[in-house]
């Protein structure tokens, strides 16, 4: 036998050198052994429910679908995590999952440590752009701008800001701009004109809410006032503003809609003045029938008769330039004391003889003279406000009083009742 042999073919496979040395040795047995039993079936694994609804498919199959097999596995991972990551499906919290890397060993979670974020606001900006950003602003908004921080202040400087707008265009934002509130109004159709003499010229024009707030420069009813963009408009009469657009037609010094408010106004007015006129006839009419012989009831309703038409041609006549409301208020308080003694006259005589019926003349003449009393009351109430000067239209200016604003709907009624004219008063108004 040749004794240079393979190693290899010398040394037995390793199962077969793990079979023998693992065999029982016995003198007995001479033939091989038998193989061992094989092991039994592991368990089988327990099966999850089954699902009413299907979960929805990974926001990443989409775009793995699009993309194929021809990226590699990181930039595929990265844009399906991307894709999850902005899919509202797969958010079940407010905190993100950190991604699964598979490995030999098993499947490691890896959290990666995120940036802290910064902060992005206009000061994080280079400083060329925000030149560009003021360049872009008009003066209140770079006015306003430099009020927040003292970098921006120092940013927006004045030799920064004529250097940016050049004097031209610096001039035509300051005559826009309302010195006050810096309203921007580039057409400027609601600011009041102003000179170059005014302090602060060109930035000296104010916009019409603060002048009505201010009362700087004076806006009266009845006056023209000029507007910044040269144009001369009239102040309404029921409203108090300057009728910039919408003027009534046929009547200048109204807006449409403040003219149409006056009009009922005074159809209210000739209504009351029929009633009143009315009554008052009325009243001496049954004074005159049934209580003829009773000098406290007839001579009192004849006198008050007589001043009633007295009391009608003051409102006829006394035109939109004459200040009567005194003389109109002495004959209104002397109209209604005339009204007393025949009221307390009728109801001494119902209360001192109960027994006797009382005629229905009787209790119609007592209706007609308290109701003529009542409204010479109104007309008494009405005047008093109309000879204290009461402004109607201050209620139209910003900021008015929380008391003013609870007592002007009484005092517009007062005044509506007793003589709406006097929003048609000229100003300044004669005395006689």
């Amino acid at each position: 036998m040749d004794e240079s042999m393979d190693p290899a073919e010398a040394e037995p496979p390793t199962g077969v050198t793990s079979a023998a040395s693992t065999a029982p040795t016995s003198p007995h047995q001479s033939g091989p052994s038998p193989p061992p039993p094989p092991p039994p079936p592991p368990p089988p694994l327990p099966q999850p429910p089954p699902q009413a609804h299907a979960s929805p498919p990974p926001a990443g199959n989409f775009l793995h679908g699009l993309i194929g097999g021809g990226f590699p596995d990181t930039v595929r991972n990265s844009i399906s995590s991307f894709a999850s990551h902005h899919d509202p499906r797969s958010r079940k919290g407010k905190g993100r999952a950190p991604d699964v890397e598979k490995g030999e060993a098993g499947d490691k979670s890896l959290s990666m440590p995120q940036a802290p974020k910064k902060q992005l606001h206009l000061l994080t900006l280079p400083p060329e752009l925000q030149l560009m950003i003021l360049r872009r602003l008009n003066f209140a908004d770079i006015e306003r701008l430099r009020r927040t921080c003292k970098q921006l202040r120092a940013l927006a400087s004045p030799s920064q800001i004529r250097t940016l707008m050049g004097p031209m265009q610096l001039q035509m934002q300051l005559l826009g701009h309302c010195k006050t509130c810096l309203l921007h109004d580039p057409f400027r159709s609601r600011l009041l004109l102003s000179s170059s003499s005014d302090p602060g010229y060109p930035l000296a024009s104010r916009c019409i809410d603060c002048a009505l707030q201010l009362g700087d420069p004076p806006i009266r009813v009845g006056r023209k006032i000029d507007l910044a963009n040269y144009d001369t408009v009239w102040v309404c009469r029921w409203c108090g503003t300057p009728i910039t657009e919408g003027a009534a037609y046929g009547n200048e010094q109204f807006h449409r809609t403040c003219y149409k408010s006056y009009n009922d106004a005074l159809f209210f007015f000739f209504v009351l003045g029929w009633l009143q006129l009315s009554l008052g006839i009325v009243g001496a009419a049954l004074a005159f029938r049934y209580f003829r012989d009773a000098v406290l009831v007839f001579a009192p309703t004849l006198t008050s008769f007589l001043l009633l038409w007295v009391c009608l041609g003051f409102l006829v006549f006394r035109g939109n330039r004459r200040k009567t409301y005194h003389w109109t208020l002495f004959l209104e308080l002397a109209i209604l004391a005339l009204w007393i003694p025949p009221v307390y006259y009728i109801s001494t005589d119902m209360i001192n003889f109960p027994e006797n019926p009382v005629p229905r003349s009787t209790i119609a003449a007592l209706v007609m003279f308290g109701l003529n009393m009542f409204f010479r009351l109104l007309n008494i109430l009405g005047n008093v406000v109309l000879f204290c000067e009461y402004d109607m239209t201050r209620i139209h200016r910003p900021n008015v009083p929380r008391w003013r604003k609870a007592c002007h709907p009484g005092f517009a009624l007062l005044v509506f009742w007793t003589y709406p004219q006097t929003l048609e008063r000229k100003y300044p108004p004669d005395y006689n």
